[in-house]
């Protein structure tokens, strides 16, 4: 039963989590807190892990959360629903794309998509910050960081990795 939920979960976040990865990861918080699968910390530590790791962060997470909740089986089950609804609607919108090509009225779609996304992708940061105690008083380190991490990002052309391993390197000798 459990697989079953796994596969049916991660479907119908693979076919209602427009924006990619980082968009789909409240949908994924949500079903994790309904079905009891893992903790929450666990599931903070699987999206720093699947965000670092080679892959699409959706697919990446569902397989750890899959592999956590069932082994390889949940895996499996977790990615292939996670994935599924993507590779229909991409041989659907082919099929509709080559038959009625109407590029003003799809490029129009997406672009008022496009707020949506950034969205909730800040709004899951934001979420994980809150659950994690990232913005309280007893992290002011974890605040300070955040703060100065995003204004190299943003004003900086930094790579992405110098950051996060300057974060990681920071982690350790901070907390350690």
């Amino acid at each position: 039963m459990v697989l079953f939920n796994l596969f049916v979960e991660f479907f119908k976040i693979g076919l209602f989590g427009f924006g990619g990865g980082y968009a789909m990861i409240p949908l994924m918080a949500q079903a994790v807190r309904e079905h009891h699968w893992i903790p929450q910390q666990q599931f903070t530590d699987i999206i720093a892990i699947a965000g670092s790791a080679p892959g699409p962060i959706a697919t990446n997470t569902a397989l750890f959360i899959g592999y956590q909740t069932s082994g390889v089986p949940g895996a499996l089950m977790a990615a292939a629903g996670n994935l599924l609804p993507s590779l229909l609607m991409v041989l659907l919108l082919i099929k509709v794309i080559t038959n009625h090509a109407r590029p003003n009225v799809l490029n129009r779609s997406l672009y008022g998509i496009h707020p949506v996304i950034t969205a909730l992708i800040l709004y899951a940061g934001v979420r994980m910050g809150i659950e994690n105690e990232l913005f309280s008083q007893a992290a002011e380190y974890s605040q300070y960081g955040i703060m100065v991490l995003s204004i190299i990002l943003f004003y900086k052309k930094v790579s992405p990795l110098w950051v996060i391993g300057l974060a990681g390197i920071a982690g350790i000798l901070i907390y350690s």
